[in-house]
C-alpha cells in the first residue's frame, strides 16, 4: 500500500514542477531545478531504486542550502522572485529529504533508533499547514497551484511512510 501512496505522490509533484516551468512571466530556473530534483529523487524512490535514499537525502539538503544562499535577500543579479516561495520551496525539500530517510529503510525485522514515520508525519502536517497559509497569500494562480502542488505530494509521501 505504501508503494501505491508514493507512486501516487510523484503526480503532483510532476504537476507542481509543470507550474513552474509554465510561469514564463517569472522565469525562476533554480526553483525548476529544485522542483525537478525533488521529482526524480520521489520517481526514483518509488519506481527505480536506483540510488539509496540517503544520497537523495543529502543532496537534496545541500540543494536546500544552495536555493536559500542563491535566493537570499539584497541579491542584485536575482530576479523578483517572492520570499514566501523560497521559503517553502527550501523547506519542502528538507521536509521530502527525511521522508526519504524515513521511507527508506523499512525492514520489519531489524530496526535501530527512534522510527521516522511519525516525526515525519508531523513535519508534513505542519507543512500542509504552512503551505495552505502561502497559498492564500500568493498573488499568481501557478504559484498558489506549485504551493498547493508540492503540499499534496509531501502529505502523500507522508502517509506512505507510516
Amino acid at each position: 500500500m505504501s508503494e501505491i501512496l508514493h507512486a501516487w505522490a510523484v503526480a503532483p509533484a510532476a504537476v507542481g514542477a509543470c507550474c513552474l516551468a509554465a510561469d514564463r512571466a517569472r522565469v525562476r530556473p533554480p526553483e525548476v531545478a529544485a522542483s525537478v530534483l525533488m521529482l526524480l529523487a520521489m520517481l526514483d524512490a518509488a519506481v527505480f531504486g536506483l540510488i539509496a535514499p540517503v544520497y537523495w537525502t543529502a543532496l537534496l539538503i545541500v540543494a536546500a542550502v544552495g536555493l536559500a544562499v542563491w535566493r537570499r535577500p539584497r541579491q542584485r543579479r536575482a530576479p523578483r522572485v517572492p520570499a514566501l516561495m523560497t521559503v517553502h520551496t527550501t523547506l519542502g525539500m528538507v521536509v521530502m529529504a527525511g521522508l526519504q530517510v524515513a521511507m527508506g529503510g523499512h525492514s520489519p525485522t531489524h530496526t535501530h533508533g527512534v522510527a521516522l514515520g511519525p516525526l515525519m508525519v508531523g513535519a508534513a502536517v505542519g507543512y500542509a499547514v504552512f503551505s495552505s497559509v502561502a497559498m492564500r497569500r500568493m498573488p499568481a494562480r501557478l504559484d498558489r497551484a506549485q504551493i498547493g502542488a508540492m503540499a499534496a505530494s509531501v502529505v502523500l509521501m507522508a502517509v506512505a511512510a507510516v
